[in-house]
């Protein structure tokens, strides 16, 4: 870099690559240039560049390159990278057409657009296809812009980038999955299920006055349809009175057996009757159905132990 415009440039662009590239590409300079290189990127910047800027960096970047290859003995035609016939030198490649869409989408997140698109570029397109649609909706219009920009590609470059976003999705495979909300909020549950409800009732309404909707979530899981199971039968008897046979044969729609015999135990012989006919009618019903039946049912429980009628057995 004779000048501080090339400085910029490459500062500009070596900004846009993983930590991990850039070091390489600053390994293979000479030590002065390398050095003048990385106390410019130390210095903080105030915003991001806008595509604009790393599009006239990259366009400035290709012309150099074209004037040096032209300065080069002719070795034939460029052919993209992946069709180069040096099959060592497209181990990166394959790597990175081997990867699944969902993890290699990960491993782009938080990419440049510049960098997703030459990524991507070295994918079949419906490969490709299938990596965008998983990206963030205002990221995808960037990389199909970049898609679409002709430009000589630097093999080894190319071969450093894409190995980079494979190590990357690498360690992410290797990192522990983290939980989801809904099995974060499952777990709670599970945890507050274990506390007496004289102790866990301060926790809940720690959690509500925080988050009302997150508190909501919780309780729906806090009590379970197998809870009938706990509770006594007198109690079980006043819990069917308050229900109608067609929300009792719904809810209970693939429950344990035990959990049939309960109830059906707590009824008279011809609400037993009724309910018989009624769970021979019903045919094949919906998980959603089930689940609104007999959360009617664990809200009547749930009230009734607020109120004292009802207590679940340890």
């Amino acid at each position: 870099m004779a000048d501080g415009a090339g400085d910029d440039i490459a500062v500009l662009l070596l900004r846009a690559l993983p930590a991990d590239v850039t070091e390489l590409i600053l390994g293979r300079l000479e030590e002065a240039t390398a050095g003048q290189l990385r106390a410019k990127l130390r210095v903080p910047v105030a915003q991001a560049p806008s595509p604009g800027d790393l599009d006239g960096a990259l366009a400035q970047f290709f012309d150099l390159q074209r004037i040096a290859d032209r300065a080069q003995p002719a070795t034939g035609a460029y052919s993209p990278v992946a069709k180069a016939p040096d099959a060592a030198a497209e181990g990166p490649i394959d790597r990175v057409r081997a990867l699944p869409p969902e993890r290699l989408a990960k491993a782009l997140d938080g990419e440049q657009p510049g960098t997703v698109a030459l990524v991507l570029s070295c994918l079949e397109p419906t490969a490709a296809g299938q990596v965008i649609k998983r990206m963030p909706e205002e990221l995808r219009g960037e990389v199909a812009l970049r898609l679409t920009k002709p430009g000589n590609r630097n093999p080894m470059l190319l071969r450093q980038l894409v190995s980079a976003v494979v190590a990357k999705a690498q360690r992410l495979e290797a990192a522990p999955v983290e939980p989801t909300q809904d099995e974060l909020i499952t777990n709670l549950a599970n945890m507050l299920r274990a506390v007496p409800r004289a102790e866990r009732l301060p926790i809940i309404r720690k959690i509500e006055a925080a988050d009302a909707d997150l508190a909501a979530k919780v309780m729906e899981q806090l009590y379970r349809i197998d809870d009938v199971l706990r509770i006594p039968n007198r109690q079980v008897q006043m819990l069917l009175g308050k229900l109608d046979v067609k929300t009792i044969a719904v809810a209970l729609n693939n429950v344990s057996p035990e959990l049939r015999e309960k109830v059906s135990s707590n009824m008279s012989s011809r609400a037993r009757t009724a309910l018989t006919e009624e769970c021979e009618l019903l045919g094949k019903v919906p998980a959603s159905r089930t689940r609104e039946a007999q959360a009617k049912v664990m809200a009547l429980v749930k009230k009734g132990e607020e109120e004292g009628e009802i207590t679940l057995e340890e």
